[in-house]
């Protein structure tokens, strides 16, 4: 009898050690500065970027910039899913901008604006990796 207690709270510790050491899925952030890139219509083709996001919570805030105008955001992400929208420009000329973030930690979706719907990709800028 002894022995089976002390092999279950053996057991016990292991099992406690490992949750420990392993991160939850729900601790997902998407803060820190990202590498964009949006595939443009043929008018004016694809596009590179930056992101730069600070996540407290769900909420979501940040900066998008793009051929030297910045965008300020606000938006969320819950369940894999991030939201944004920017909050510096008018209805008709305003950035909504949907993603998932994959296995791989990179952000994939669309951006929708004056120019339509694109496709847009996005990976952590290389100091974060």
């Amino acid at each position: 009898m002894k022995t089976l207690t002390t092999v279950c709270a053996a057991l016990v510790m292991v099992m406690a050690t490992a949750s420990a050491q392993t991160p939850a899925k729900s601790a997902a952030n998407v803060g820190g500065t990202w590498s964009v890139a949006v595939k443009g219509p043929a008018a004016h083709g694809d596009m590179q970027a930056t992101m730069q996001l600070k996540q407290e919570g769900k909420a979501v805030t940040g900066t998008f910039s793009v051929h030297g105008t910045e965008h300020t955001l606000k938006g969320q992400f819950a369940d894999a899913t991030l939201t944004l929208e920017s909050t510096d420009t008018p209805a008709d000329k305003g950035l909504t901008f949907t993603a998932k973030l994959k296995d791989d930690g990179s952000l994939a979706g669309y951006v929708s604006g004056p120019m339509g719907d694109m496709q847009w990709t996005a990976t952590r800028a290389a100091a974060q990796q």
